[in-house]
């Protein structure tokens, strides 16, 4: 299960505290559970199974730009001199959340990369174009919205005019928008109301020109047509734009026949056996196994990696803008996550397109606890702790790498190593086994 996500571009880093935890050793937990019944016995190794499991710690990168290349059907590296729309781009899946059918290249697959580049270029001006008009339409429904929600007096003292008062009237069946002073009649009929609104947008106040101008526009247009520019507001939907339907009608999708939803299920089973070839998280166990029958294996705990509480992130905005520092806590982190989780979806097609540009790294940490501290160990034990060290670190990597020992050592490293560090590991054909490289490994 993935438990963290985060999205990093341009200057962005993070810092990530990490928390180990080590488990009981394969010798000791066999110590332990062996006055156990066997029922308590399964249930115990069960469980250490499932924590040895748990202990693997997995980060995989993703590289966005060549997975952007490959979801709008462009050539690789086409974007790579493509700064400015590549965080255009980034910003419509990110911020907006924008189906990549709108931004894929249709056309010919013939056509120039020149081509396809200025196609999708095209298709990022329009969407920004609509999320403009959009931004435009929400502005000018909250602008209608407060005229209508207060009296105009109070919204024209509001811009400082306290010359004029504005106030909202019934006239019959209709109803219309009047400026009038505030000591007038609130009965009046619609030539007096035109009359008035007239007068006051013929002759307003000297100073506060700006102001009344913004707010007679509404006035003369109710006036004059009473309430029917009401039915253009834009509402908030999407966008917050409500644009007109299509006159055409949509062809449904055909449906996929039983040879061509086999077909299309073929395409995924070679990611699932390639995916199934390596268990990463039996590692773990095939290590402590290794290390229970091992001379010194009692030294080495299995260690848990665990993800700390509050992550440290910098980023910077702007181009000239200052280098910003902040705290990212659960909250936070999971706002990231979400965020991750949905352009990896509009990136995959929502598991579609398969992910090619990544790379998976998996950690398997390893504690070699000493009994006494570093000066009794060497004084008083008269144990050499580095060479401990060594055949740790050389078990370790035999088990991961699955190679012998001598292919893991260099030339000038393995006599000495044979001798004293893990004369077991390496045997008395040290040589032999050491004529690999290690850039042989499998």
């Amino acid at each position: 299960e993935q438990k963290h996500a985060l999205i990093l571009q341009n200057k962005d880093a993070v810092d990530i505290p990490l928390m180990l935890e080590a488990l009981p050793s394969a010798t000791e937990f066999r110590d332990a559970i062996s006055s156990l019944s066997p029922e308590q016995q399964r249930f115990a190794k069960a469980y250490r199974a499932m924590q040895l499991e748990g202990s693997v710690f997995g980060i995989l990168v993703i590289q966005l730009k060549p997975q952007l290349e490959a979801l709008l059907k462009l050539p690789h590296d086409a974007l790579t001199k493509e700064i400015a729309l590549t965080q255009q781009l980034l910003d419509l899946f990110i911020q907006y959340q924008i189906p990549s059918d709108l931004l894929t290249y249709a056309g010919p697959a013939s056509a120039s990369p020149e081509e396809k580049l200025e196609a999708v270029r095209g298709h990022v001006a329009a969407i920004y174009k609509m999320v403009e008009a959009a931004k435009e339409g929400e502005l000018h429904a909250a602008r209608q919205q407060a005229m209508m929600e207060q009296p105009f007096h109070e919204y024209a003292e509001s811009f400082g005019d306290t010359s004029a008062g504005f106030s909202l009237f019934q006239c019959g069946e209709a109803s219309a928008m009047s400026a009038s002073p505030p000591d007038s009649p609130p009965r009046r009929n619609a030539r007096s109301i035109q009359r008035t609104a007239s007068s006051a947008s013929a002759a307003p106040p000297p100073r506060h020109s700006a102001a009344q101008k913004r707010v007679q526009m509404p006035v003369a247009a109710c006036a004059a047509g009473g309430m029917e520019g009401s039915s253009n507001i834009l509402m908030g939907g999407g966008f917050g734009a409500s644009f007109p339907a299509p006159t055409a009608k949509a062809t449904p999708a055909p449906i996929a026949g039983p040879a061509e939803a086999k077909a299309n299920d073929d395409d995924f089973d070679t990611a699932d056996d390639v995916a199934s070839e390596l268990d990463y998280t039996k590692i773990p166990s095939t290590l402590d196994a290794k290390l229970l029958t091992a001379e010194g294996g009692a030294a080495i705990r299995p260690t848990t990696i665990k993800v700390g509480e509050t992550w440290t992130k910098r980023s910077q905005k702007a181009l000239l803008g200052k280098p910003k520092e902040e705290a990212l806590h659960t909250e936070e982190q999971q706002r990231e996550k979400q965020a991750a989780f949905d352009l990896l979806d509009a990136l995959s097609c929502s598991g579609a397109l398969p992910i090619a540009c990544c790379s998976l790294h998996v950690v398997v940490a390893a504690t070699h606890a000493f009994d006494q501290s570093l000066l009794d160990t060497v004084i008083q034990q008269n144990v050499n702790p580095i060479e401990k060290l060594e055949r740790s670190s050389l078990l370790v990597a035999t088990t991961i790498h699955d190679a012998p020992a001598g292919r893991l050592l260099r030339d000038e490293m393995r006599e000495r190593v044979a001798r004293f560090a893990a004369p077991e590991l390496l045997g008395g054909d040290a040589a032999a086994a050491g004529e690999g490289a290690v850039a042989d490994l499998p």
